[in-house]
């Protein structure tokens, strides 16, 4: 690998990047947060509930109590932000597979960020386990929401070019 090409694999993103990453993040959230309280509820007799999982995780690892609205701003700018920052990482830094593959792919790492890694560190089952159901709900709606914020960012990335 030439330097020229070593510094271009480990550029930050861009401003417009970053912006393009976000409206992806949006449009998976929003689709997240209708597919979790809906349809999940219908077939898994509950909704997902992500800011108890964050609370749950404060209050389990440093015994403080936030509030509902605090827990959900932090899943908010996770969902946004931080997850498709994570994408844009492993896809520019990593031989990637190309779209679809890669959203579905990331899609599935953000379920196991929040139910292998988090949820276990919250006091829940490993991937909720307990209440499979709404585990592979989870699963689908991370997986859809994988896709659609790379989709949108990957095609708001090819009208740039």
């Amino acid at each position: 690998m030439t330097t020229a090409t070593m510094t271009q694999a480990f550029a930050l993103p861009s401003t417009r990047t970053v912006f393009n990453l976000a409206i992806g993040g949006f449009a998976g959230l929003g689709f997240w947060e209708l597919f979790s309280a809906v349809p999940t509820a219908w077939f898994a007799e509950y909704p997902l509930e992500p800011p108890e999982l964050v609370k749950s995780l404060f209050a389990h690892q440093f015994g403080l109590t936030l509030s509902t609205p605090t827990a959900k701003l932090l899943h908010f700018v996770t969902g946004f932000l931080f997850y498709p920052l994570g994408y844009w990482l492993l896809t520019r830094w990593v031989k990637s597979f190309g779209m679809p593959a890669d959203g579905w792919i990331w899609g599935v790492v953000t379920y196991f960020i929040a139910l292998a890694f988090f949820a276990p560190l919250a006091g829940q089952h490993f991937l909720l386990n307990d209440v499979p159901r709404l585990s592979a709900m989870s699963l689908v709606g991370h997986a859809i929401y994988g896709w659609l914020a790379a989709y949108v960012f990957e095609a708001l990335e090819a009208r740039r070019s």
